[in-house]
Parts: C-alpha cells; structure tokens; sequence
C-alpha cells in the first residue's frame, strides 16, 4: 500500500493523506497504521522525484542517482577523474546491514575506489552534504580527513 502525505501534516496529525487509489484518509488513521506496520518513507524532491527510498530498495532510483551526479561530480574519491556514468552508487552503511538508500548513505566511486573503499580500509563518511575519505593509517599515520568530490557549479 502507497500512502502519500505532507511529512508535516503527518507530525502534526492534521490534514489527510492520499491512497494509491486517490481514497483521502485522516492523519490520525495514517498514524495508527504507520504503528502497526513496516513504513518505508520515500522522500521526494521539488518535481516529486524520490530522492530518499529508506529501506525500500538497494538500487538507486534515477532521481537519487542525478543528485549524487550533481553532488559528487563523479567518483568523489580525492583525485579521481571518472565521470558520473562510470561510477558505483556506493552505500556508506551497508544496505544489508541496515543502511538506508539515500543521499546522506550514498557517494559515487569508480570501480578502483569502489574495491578500494571495500577492501582498502579507507573510510568516507558525508559532512555538511560532501563526501570525505579518511586514509588509512598506512598511508597518513594521523588519518587527516580529506575532502573529496567536484561538485558541479552552475555558470
């Protein structure tokens, strides 16, 4: 079952929410049912695209994939020059292991950085919306954070 309804209606308890079918349901049924049920929220951007699926799905639907596109520039490990179609939609908590398929769980990697985030020992973690990648300490003793990504910048 699909229920759509202003996060902020269902908050408050106000307003109505809207079936699949178009039926009109009240705020204070939605609240019971989302008590007794698995609620996966999907959060949908200006146009009504998805942008965050919960637990609903591992792939990344094509609207969260534009706005990792736009947001990473591409393979958002430091230094890396892959375009966005030649990388990965990496989750930073595994989705097996309970992590959500959205922006703030997600950053783009080529498949170098993506074997390497895996078994490199690298760490990224999202800061402020961007991307940042802890080295091991291998490679920095102090595991400085650094920033990765090239956002793109509107002329």
């Amino acid at each position: 079952m699909t229920i759509t309804m202003d996060h902020r209606w269902l908050q408050a308890a106000t307003g109505h929410a809207t079936l699949d079918s178009g039926q009109r349901v009240a705020a204070a049924t939605v609240r019971r049912w989302a008590c007794d049920a698995e609620v996966v929220p999907v959060v949908l951007g200006s146009r009504s695209e998805p942008l965050d699926v919960g637990r609903a799905t591992r792939t990344v639907p094509d609207a969260l994939r534009r706005a990792l596109n736009v947001r990473d520039g591409g393979c958002a490990h430091p230094g890396c020059d892959r375009r966005p179609r030649r990388c990965h939609a990496h989750h930073l908590h595994h989705w097996s292991n309970g992590g959500d398929t959205c922006l703030a769980n997600l950053v783009l990697l080529c498949r170098y950085h993506h074997r390497l985030i895996h078994h490199g020992q690298w760490q990224v973690a999202i800061v402020d919306g961007r991307p940042w990648f802890t080295p091991p300490p291998w490679i920095d003793p102090d595991q400085r954070p650094r920033p990765g990504g090239r956002p793109h910048v509107p002329l």
